[in-house]
């Protein structure tokens, strides 16, 4: 055995006398700047590919390969156990140069892939063709390959790599993470598509089947909810680059409309994500209200806010009636907004250019005193979208509440962008409201008609709280966070703030630095590997100096047991990821009397 306990007969021994096994280099050569928008867009669109078959899925993931790693050529090769001879390597997937290799058969012994799975992490290899015999035939020649396993439990899937066959490209360390995030997403989805096949199968044949179903399909929530979490993490840093970026370029009037376009698609990008996440909350049914009394005109007019660029974009007529009389509610006004704006975001996807869409609220309010109660009777608010657009048919209707349903067209909504999550998050915001609602279409291109009965009508508030704004006084922080780039970007924007600013990487370097810096403020990141935030708590909070600073948890989870636990670690406050720099300056600004009740 050699000093990394490999026997000097193994593959990959071998592989390295030869001079191709050179995983090492990965650490000598710079990296090259992450893409993190791209990875994301990348990761979203892997997840709507989860619907077709693994062949077409794994073919989209050597696909996303090739393009994120700059490779030219990539590949997806599984492993199977024949019943005959040794494991063996089936390459079910390929792109760029390569791609005619696709369906091929090697053995796993001796080979990069046998080896990557062997030694379970990402493997550099030069020139293999000179060392492994079934590439021999390969054409072009492989320079570089870079190769990372898919996991699968305690065992493995097979392997995703990339390839270049010129000596200009070769792969780095960011290369090498993309690929592993790629791998890992393949194997979440792999996995609960296997379990969910066994699960249906075992269903057919017992009532115990029936419960794996329901596992499986609890699942499925968790991976899209553990998706949307995954996915929020890049968010900030990005939000908080292009914000610093625009700060100082804004005498250019050309570099401000190119990164206001970028602010724009991360807010494209945040929908999706928010939408994966109320799909789950949905199907889970933690989708709660947070009432309060507001102008349901305000709720109109956010709602139409943010969907305006939907109907500009297709030159579409918009009619709004029934707003000229001021008329409270008591209801939750961001999902109540979330709902209109749903609603007539459909009707403008699918209603053809140039068309019509009519929002209409009907209400008994003017018939009401400004201190009188509204009875059960006169309590309900009708609210209408119409359209003139392609309808819904009749076999189509039933359906339209489902998860994931898209409708009147798949092809057509994915072509629009959209997820199919729209009507069954409506349909749920109603049910909570205690309201109705009714979708009516006389059938292909006859136009849509929604119509909400909500019992939500009340009387004039007495008083509407003003919140003041205050500055935030320069301030001594500490963030705490195991993402470099979100540590980078939002250290510098609280820095132009003009609060002296220290970042840790990981709680042991929190520790390390509170030796002779005591913040006023500590930023800390919940889900950091070894001394997790909780734990980062405890340990600030057990000594004295740190009884006057404020902790503020940050996660990317928000129920009320995330909120209980930060609470009872020593937390004073909680913000959910990606971080709202508004919130944080509230915080930051209310320090001094710690005027903020209970977490955020």
């Amino acid at each position: 055995m050699n000093a990394g306990g490999e026997s000097p007969t193994s593959p990959a021994v071998r592989a390295r006398e030869a001079g191709v096994l050179v995983t090492e280099r990965l650490t000598m050569r710079p990296a090259r700047d992450p893409d993190f928008a791209a990875e994301n867009a990348a990761l979203v669109a892997l997840a709507q590919a989860l619907t077709g078959p693994d062949e077409s899925f794994l073919q989209f993931l050597a696909e996303l390969a090739l393009v994120l790693c700059h490779a030219e050529s990539s590949g997806v090769s599984v492993l199977r156990a024949p019943d005959e001879g040794g494991p063996c390597f089936d390459w079910v997937a390929a792109a760029g140069l390569c791609r005619p290799s696709r369906h091929a058969t090697f053995p796993f012994e001796d080979s990069a892939s046998g080896i990557t799975v062997t030694l379970n992490a990402p493997q550099l290899f030069s020139y293999p063709r000179k060392h492994f015999s079934y590439l021999s035939t390969s054409r072009p020649d492989i320079v570089e390959g870079l190769v990372v396993v898919i996991p699968a439990g305690e065992g493995a899937h097979g392997t995703l790599w990339v390839a270049s066959h010129s000596e200009d490209k070769q792969f780095d360390r960011e290369d090498c993470r993309v690929l592993d995030s790629l791998a890992r997403f393949a194997s979440a989805a792999l996995s609960l598509r296997q379990s969910r096949r066994q699960a249906e199968v075992e269903a057919e044949q017992t009532h115990r089947a029936g419960r794996a179903l329901e596992q499986s399909d609890a699942r499925r929530e968790e991976f899209i909810s553990m998706l949307g979490h995954e996915l929020r993490n890049p968010m900030s840093p990005i939000e908080n680059a292009i914000a610093i970026a625009k700060r100082s370029v804004a005498a250019d009037e050309v570099a401000v409309r190119a990164l206001t376009i970028a602010q724009r698609q991360m807010r494209q990008l945040r929908t999706l994500v928010d939408d994966l996440l109320d799909a789950a909350r949905v199907r889970q049914g933690k989708l709660a209200l947070k009432r309060s009394h507001t102008s349901l005109n305000e709720v109109v007019f956010d709602a139409l806010t943010g969907v305006q660029h939907h109907i500009d974009a297709r030159r579409h007529t918009l009619v709004l009636k029934g707003v000229e009389t001021k008329t409270f509610v008591f209801a939750d006004h961001v999902r109540l907004s979330q709902l209109i704006g749903n609603l007539v975001s459909n009707a403008a996807k699918y209603t053809p250019t140039g068309g019509r869409i009519e929002v209409a609220v009907h209400s008994r309010a003017s018939e009401l005193a400004d201190d009188v109660e509204p009875t059960a009777e006169n309590r309900v608010v009708t609210i209408t979208v119409r359209d003139n657009g392609v309808g819904i048919d009749a076999d189509v209707l039933p359906k339209v509440f489902e998860l994931f349903a898209q409708g009147p067209s798949a092809s057509n909504a994915r072509a629009e962008g959209g997820l199919g999550i729209g009507l069954a998050l409506v349909k749920r915001i109603v049910d909570l409201h205690d309201g109705s609602i009714e979708i009516v279409s006389e059938g292909a291109n006859k136009g849509t008609l929604v119509t909400l009965r909500l019992p939500i009508l009340s009387r004039k508030p007495d008083r509407v709280a003003q919140v003041e704004t205050l500055e935030a006084p320069p301030t001594r922080l500490l963030l705490v966070d195991d993402n470099p780039d979100a540590l980078a970007a939002l250290g510098m924007l609280l820095e132009l703030d003009g609060h002296e600013v220290r970042t840790a990487s990981s709680g042991a370097d929190a520790l390390e630095i509170t030796r002779e810096f005591v913040p006023e403020v500590a930023l800390v990141d919940i889900g950091m590997p070894g001394i997790d935030g909780f734990q980062l708590a405890h340990m600030l909070r057990a000594r004295a100096e740190f009884d006057s600073t404020l902790l503020v948890a940050l996660t990317g989870y928000g129920s009320e047991s995330d909120k209980s636990r930060a609470l009872a670690a020593g937390f004073d406050f909680h913000l959910t990821k990606p971080l709202s720099l508004d919130k944080f300056r509230n915080v930051l600004s209310r320090r001094a009397g710690r005027t903020i009740g209970g977490l955020l």
